[in-house]
């Protein structure tokens, strides 16, 4: 009889554990269901009764994920402290008020796996840029070699060296062609068209000479002669960017000739006779 009695005992107390196991893995379910429900960035998909596990789907990106009912609450006396602790024992940020529902859905599924959270990307120094100012400006030109005349972070202006002009270069002659000897003259005859640039020409006696409707061009170069440097008869003679030197006369113009001077240095007399022109276009040197 006693023997009896001790057996249904033992078989009430291991009724009643069964029960209470059973309560305490339905609370933990429940709270579990209850902490992911108030997340917003997940959907419970399914839940699993005898595994305790849940299936959820992040809103964000519908990827599914399957998670621990021991993960989300370590027991359902400790829910409360655990979850409190959990940020600062994972390392897992706090959700802050501004988060997006793509963030939290994250910082959740990395608090699942146990992931580390990625590190904060690194903010770019920028340094402001230097502004010169109406006194920086005249101080640039005027302060010593070497001396600071703005700084900031990251950057300083000193004074340098003050540019040297360049020495004007005097030349002699219209041209930088090398010298050319001529015994004969340049002798342009008819209807003719004849240019004479870049040449630096020296003659024994008469230098060009257009006669009768020939048209002569004389650009960038340099003419000296014993005799007449330009004879133009009945003819036209342009003369731009030269010298012409004549001992006896620079340009000596008859017969309705005409002549167009620019830029260019006439040494020698200048003689015209009877309805021949010499237009003076501007720039130009007689003496």
């Amino acid at each position: 009889m006693g023997k009896l009695r001790y057996g249904g005992v033992m078989a009430c107390i291991g009724f009643l554990a069964i029960a209470a196991c059973g309560r305490e893995s339905q609370d933990e379910m429940s709270w579990a269901r209850a902490a992911l429900e108030r997340n917003k960035s997940l959907e419970i998909v399914a839940a699993d009764q005898q595994s305790r596990t849940f299936t959820v789907r992040l809103k964000d990106g519908g990827e599914l994920r399957m998670v621990r009912a021991d993960e989300v609450v370590a027991s359902p006396g400790a829910a409360a402290p655990a979850a409190a602790a959990q940020p600062a024992k994972q390392g897992n940020p706090p959700s802050a008020a501004g988060a997006t529902p793509g963030e939290q859905a994250v910082a959740q599924a990395d608090a699942a796996t146990g992931a580390e959270p990625a590190p904060p990307a690194e903010m770019p120094v920028t340094h402001p840029e230097p502004v010169l100012t109406s006194e920086s400006s005249a101080s640039l030109h005027s302060a010593a070699p070497g001396r600071v005349l703005e700084s900031g972070p990251g950057y300083s202006i000193t004074a340098g060296q003050p540019a040297t002009p360049a020495a004007a270069r005097m030349r002699d002659s219209a041209s930088s062609a090398p010298l050319e000897r001529r015994h004969e003259p340049i002798v342009c005859q008819g209807p003719r068209l004849l240019h004479i640039d870049n040449r630096n020409l020296v003659f024994d006696g008469d230098a060009v000479s257009a006669l009768d409707g020939c048209e002569i061009h004389i650009t960038n170069s340099h003419i000296s002669a014993r005799g007449v440097g330009v004879v133009a008869r009945a003819a036209n003679v342009h003369i731009d960017n030269s010298q012409i030197e004549g001992e006896q006369a620079s340009i000596d113009a008859s017969d309705g000739a005409q002549v167009y001077t620019a830029s260019s240095r006439f040494k020698g007399l200048s003689r015209r006779l009877d309805t021949a022109v010499v237009h003076d276009l501007g720039g130009n040197n007689w003496n």
